[in-house]
């Protein structure tokens, strides 16, 4: 009997990981599909691993629609692993790239290199936009140390953002008469549009890096959630802890600015889905959960991107707001989010 009942909790997040799997494939097929021109779902074995197909269709999937949907994939489990540890770590719900100062920092830093020419190497990107992310996010966490509940803490992630964004805009008005500015722009929203193999081989090294080691470092996630002076009797440094778990996620989310520039809400979104799949905490459990959540839903809005004005493609971080916005007030109305805590 008390087997039976051990057993139980698994069948839930066992029939959740099979519908995820199962909607990550059919998304994927629809996602190599879809887009001008349009390739049969029955075509696509041949033209991935054959001869099959015109020359175009073969050159289209495999050279541009593969590429990207790898990096959509990437993308998600990033940006939501990266928000499942910032709000674990940091015990705050509304802790988020966007609302941490991580992704303002780390678009504050491609801006210096695409609008006033820095020279800096496309294989260093990465490393540059990791130096903003960090740096936003810690200016952040300066600022807000004296915030006595979640939403002071939200709020001046929200100010240090804005002041980043500002100093965005100053770049542009000295770029004003480039032409990069445009291509800024189409950045600046969320865009995975013409990737290439190339932006592949500039994220993998770094999520072969950052998404296992936040699942190895799970454990420590948890002990987090103790106070520190337990945290400590515990043999670990709660400090310290945090700031490798901050320097992951910024990790995660400067490497995807650098090729894909901000795209929001997935990292604010998808913890929230994981705890309601999984409501008791548990960092080992929910960071794999989050991560994959994360990259469902930036491949759905992906594919959403490339169909609701067909033929014409539209920023996937415009389909992420569409997809995800309504889902944070839904969320907002049944579980207000933990923000009573």
């Amino acid at each position: 009997m008390s087997a039976a009942r051990g057993a139980a909790p698994g069948w839930p997040r066992a029939i959740a990981a099979g519908a995820i799997v199962a909607a990550i494939a059919a998304l994927a097929v629809a996602h190599l599909s879809t887009g001008e021109p349009m390739v049969a779902p029955g075509q696509l074995p041949g033209i991935l691993m054959g001869d099959s197909g015109d020359r175009i269709d073969r050159l289209v999937v495999r050279e541009l629609r593969v590429p990207r949907l790898i990096l959509s994939l990437l993308s998600g489990a990033a940006l939501g692993l990266s928000g499942a540890i910032l709000q674990f770590v940091l015990r705050n719900p509304l802790a988020s790239p966007e609302l941490l100062g991580v992704s303002a920092g780390a678009s504050l830093a491609m801006a210096v290199i695409l609008l006033l020419n820095a020279p800096v190497l496309f294989a260093l990107h990465p490393v540059v936009a990791l130096a903003g992310g960090l740096g936003g996010g810690l200016i952040v966490l300066a600022a807000s140390r004296g915030a006595r509940t979640p939403i002071e803490a939200a709020l001046i992630g929200v100010a240090v953002a804005a002041l980043l964004q500002g100093a965005i805009l100053a770049i542009i008005s000295l770029a004003a008469a480039s032409g990069a500015v445009q291509v800024y722009f189409l950045f600046t929203v969320g865009n995975l549009a013409n990737r290439t193999w190339d932006h592949v081989q500039i994220v993998w090294p770094w999520m072969v890096v950052g998404i296992p080691a936040a699942f190895l470092l799970a454990r420590g996630a948890n002990v987090l959630q103790l106070h520190e002076d337990v945290a400590s009797s515990l043999g670990l440094q709660a400090r310290r802890m945090r700031l490798v778990f901050i320097a992951l996620a910024a990790l995660l989310v400067g490497s995807i600015v650098a090729v894909a520039g901000p795209i929001a809400w997935v990292g604010l979104l998808t913890p929230h889905i994981a705890r309601l799949i999984i409501p008791r905490p548990d960092a080992r459990v929910l960071f794999p959960l989050a991560t994959a959540l994360g990259a469902l839903l930036l491949l759905a809005s992906d594919v959403l991107s490339k169909v609701v004005l067909y033929p014409r493609e539209i920023p996937v971080g415009l389909c992420t707001t569409l997809l995800a916005a309504p889902m944070i007030l839904v969320l907002l109305r049944r579980t207000n989010l933990g923000l009573n805590r």
